[in-house]
């Protein structure tokens, strides 16, 4: 599209598979696979998938100019100023982005602050070939707020190294569809020649912890978040769910903040909790996301009917109930009628139990009884259905009557 030549919007290409050329940077493949596509090609994609559009005709034209136009249109939701240097084939970008809008970028929604690198030259079909490209991940910036960021980028296949390009942009994954946008990118800009001194130095690592918990698990995960940067910085640490307890919740730089599920507080499924550390002179917000999905454990009992039926003065019978399913579970039984008895009345998961039955306390003929087996966290039950038929032995001896004269 030769009329967008002299504006701000760059066709940049990335064909894989093309000998001498970059290949698609996995970080661009993973947003474009998020947002729906990133499967045929050739595929193009603007802000961030946004919007993007699967093969190409002879009418690709008309929907590639449009979906620009609705781009150049929008307004943009951060402000970045961006400078960059060059060593060889290694590109370190230094981005300093203000959040414009209303949404708090974050490891929560995957906001990351990107550098595209491009050179002009026809590799296949475009005169803008990728030669590089990277980003950084957004750990905390709410609207309103501002934060320095580096970008490490390297090159692969340059041509001429003065004809490169250099593009910054933010983008976030939205609760949009494939329909309206799964990520968004927020504004893009030309990085130019300048400094890149790093700034003061507060780094929280990791950015993110992911369990699977189950309702019989004894023991809870625990981690640690390490926190660097220049000597001498005070932190804070606040977390915003309490399945998530940290312990300390203050320090000096380096230090670190001990991580522990609290098992009691989850529910069932998926939740986030997030972790912020902040360093005291109010520069720098980390947010560590904590991500739990709470499941069932397999717990179930064999047999769930049990059934007895003797007559009085016969030995008392009796069967075994198995409680089973992943290993670490406890569990308690309980009845509904008094003349069950079970022995033992608790234990471990895989370690069967007596059921019998009280003959001083039965009744003549059928009677029911439910035995409820539930998990040691009260989490799940099953039942036993006890079905007793007792018969009472009647007298059978003849007495006469005797007459005394």
């Amino acid at each position: 599209m030769t009329e967008y030549a002299l504006t701000s919007v760059a066709f940049i290409e990335w064909c894989g598979g093309v000998a001498g050329c970059a290949g698609t940077p996995q970080n661009r493949k993973d947003i474009l696979k998020e947002g729906g596509g990133g499967v045929y090609v050739p595929e193009a994609m603007i802000d961030s998938s946004h919007e993007f559009e699967t093969g190409a005709d002879s009418g690709i034209y008309d929907i590639y100019k449009p979906m620009v136009e609705r781009s150049q249109a929008r307004t943009p939701m951060v402000e970045i100023s961006a400078t960059y240097a060059r060593t060889d084939n290694t590109v370190t970008i230094k981005a300093i982005v203000t959040n414009l809008s209303s949404v708090t970028l974050s490891v929560q929604n995957k906001a990351a602050v990107h550098a595209i690198v491009y050179e002009d030259y026809r590799q296949s079909k475009s005169n803008h070939t990728g030669r590089g490209s990277a980003k950084t991940d957004i750990s905390y910036l709410r609207p309103g707020h501002s934060e320095t960021l580096m970008i490490t980028v390297n090159l692969a296949n340059v041509v001429d190294y003065a004809k490169l390009h250099y593009i910054v942009l933010v983008d976030y994954k939205t609760t949009g569809t494939k329909t309206n946008g799964v990520y968004d990118q927020l504004q893009a800009v030309i990085a130019q020649p300048g400094d890149v001194t790093p700034p003061v130095a507060f780094n929280v690592s990791p950015s993110s912890f992911t369990y699977a918990i189950k309702t019989g698990d004894a023991t809870m995960p625990s981690d640690v978040i390490n926190i660097t940067g220049d000597p001498g910085q005070s932190w804070t640490a606040s977390v915003n769910h309490d399945f998530v307890q940290i312990s300390p919740t203050e320090g000096t730089v380096p230090g670190s903040i001990n991580l522990t599920i609290d098992k009691s507080k989850l529910v069932l499924g998926s939740q986030t909790a997030l972790i912020f550390i902040t360093d005291a002179a109010g520069l720098y917000e980390r947010a560590v996301q904590v991500t739990v999905t709470f499941s069932y454990s397999t717990f179930n009992v064999t047999p769930t009917t049990l059934t007895f039926n003797f007559s009085q003065g016969n030995p008392v019978p009796y069967a075994s109930v198995l409680p089973k399913g992943d290993a670490g579970q406890t569990w308690t039984a309980t009845a509904n009628q008094d003349w069950v008895t079970m022995t033992p009345a608790s234990g471990l998961i895989n370690v069967s139990f007596r059921v019998s039955v009280d003959p001083e306390k039965l009744s003549p003929g059928y009677q029911e009884a439910i035995v409820t087996v539930s998990d040691g966290g009260g989490y799940q039950s099953r039942q036993v259905k006890v079905r007793v038929t007792y018969t009472l032995v009647l007298d059978n001896k003849i007495y006469l009557p005797i007459t005394i004269k």
